[in-house]
């Protein structure tokens, strides 16, 4: 059996040490537990519709997933939406369980699933809609709502909210062009 391919670019390096210097400990660890319930989801969904985990990469628009062995559009859809889905799951389970840490992490959890599911690549919204539709209508899509992301945290930016939403749409937008 071979073992799965693990690929961490600079941009994924730079993107953890980013992590570790803007959150403290336990905002990272929240971190890290919402993001590992979502890719778990992917693992589990691979081997349940009978593929194999291929490899690992990390960039900086962060960790990527790939299978090996044909998956067919309906299946690729499936794994495709079990991370989102494990991740609310995950967030349920953590918000019920209480604590600090536990539902900071369900939080997180809660939006790294909702952006997941937005339809622009590599998000797992826009590979569904890939899957679904085609690599045109899925790449227009994933420019305007990478556009649309980048004008939003623009207008958050001069509001005073922070540049978290322009630095995801400006990502993105790179991804998608």
């Amino acid at each position: 059996m071979r073992r799965p391919k693990i690929r961490i670019s600079a941009g994924g390096v730079l993107l953890l040490a980013a992590l570790y210097f803007c959150l403290d400990a336990r905002e990272l660890a929240a971190l890290l537990l919402a993001a590992a319930a979502h890719e778990l989801g992917h693992i589990a969904a691979l081997r349940l519709c009978g593929a194999r985990l291929g490899g690992l990469s990390a960039d900086l628009a962060g960790p990527l997933l790939t299978a090996r062995g044909a998956l067919g559009r309906g299946r690729e859809c499936i794994c495709l939406a079990a991370g989102p889905a494990a991740g609310l799951l995950y967030a349920l389970a953590a918000a019920c369980a209480g604590g600090a840490l536990l539902s900071l992490s369900a939080g997180l959890s809660l939006a790294l699933s909702a952006f997941n599911l937005l339809p622009a690549r590599p998000l797992d919204g826009g590979r569904i809609l890939e899957a679904l539709l085609g690599e045109g209508p899925a790449a227009a899509c994933g420019l305007a709502v990478s556009a649309a992301l980048l004008a939003a945290g623009t207008a958050l930016l001069c509001a005073g909210r922070g540049a978290g939403l322009l630095i995801a749409g400006a990502l993105l937008l790179v991804k998608n062009l």
